[in-house]
């Protein structure tokens, strides 16, 4: 008995210590946050930058050799666009708001992907375009033309979850860090999107237009047969 007793304290004890940790470091986050937030965001950004192309390189194409210099340039294109999102995200928590919250959460997703979104996105590639040495004006808006309306639509399936995770849980000196996070899976999209050949991005595109086809034409498919169904039956009652 005193045995187990003993085995139980100590695990009582460090799963103690584990936690007492855990809101050290939190805690040490919030006042580094509270005290440099712009600073905060340009350093995280930097780290999804980081792991977002490498996982873009390794996992999307892995058949091209890694390169470090894209990763950089992706880096850097993140920590400086870091700075207007942790803006956009302070502005929508003070001036977007209703005193119904899901009001409040539906305005700012919606607010989010009509009026953010089209500039970050612009921004983002536009500048990886450049960093590949593409100065073109015409050839830059053929590709933006061609990447943003796929990309925003993709974000507007992935960005609504987050920016309703982010305004009804989060506490808002960690709504950067969960912004951050998600962007990692966000960053591997884009870099791949920007960094890609347009043939490949192309063949892409050209697969997701085909399923969303496909899924519209089953929703039309299924609607159809629901008002023909209630059709029949209106007529059988009569």
């Amino acid at each position: 008995m005193t045995t187990i007793s003993s085995g139980a304290s100590d695990a009582s004890a460090t799963a103690k210590r584990n936690a007492l940790s855990s809101s050290t470091v939190f805690e040490s986050y919030r006042r580094f946050h509270d005290n440099k937030p712009y600073t905060t965001q340009a350093l995280q950004s930097l780290l999804v930058g980081l792991v977002g192309d490498s996982l873009s390189q390794l996992l999307l194409t892995p058949d091209e050799e890694y390169s470090p210099l894209r990763t950089f340039k992706v880096m850097v294109t993140g920590s400086v666009l870091s700075l207007p999102t942790f803006a956009w995200v302070k502005f929508m928590a003070k001036n977007i708001n209703h005193s119904n919250m899901i009001i409040s959460v539906a305005l700012k997703v919606v607010a989010n992907q009509l009026c953010f979104a089209p500039f970050f996105l612009s921004s983002f590639l536009t500048t990886g375009f450049l960093a590949q040495g593409i100065f073109d004006p015409n050839e830059i808006i053929n590709r933006l033309k061609q990447r943003v309306p796929i990309a925003w639509m993709n974000g507007c399936m992935f960005w609504p979850n987050i920016v309703i995770l982010n305004f009804t849980l989060v506490p808002p000196h960690f709504r950067g860090l969960v912004n951050s996070a998600a962007s990692v899976v966000w960053q591997a999209y884009l870099s791949w999107l920007t960094f890609s050949s347009k043939n490949s991005v192309q063949v892409a595109i050209d697969k997701e237009v085909a399923i969303e086809h496909k899924v519209g034409n089953a929703v039309a498919e299924t609607l159809h047969l629901d008002q023909a169904t209630a059709a029949a039956r209106s007529a059988s009652r009569r």
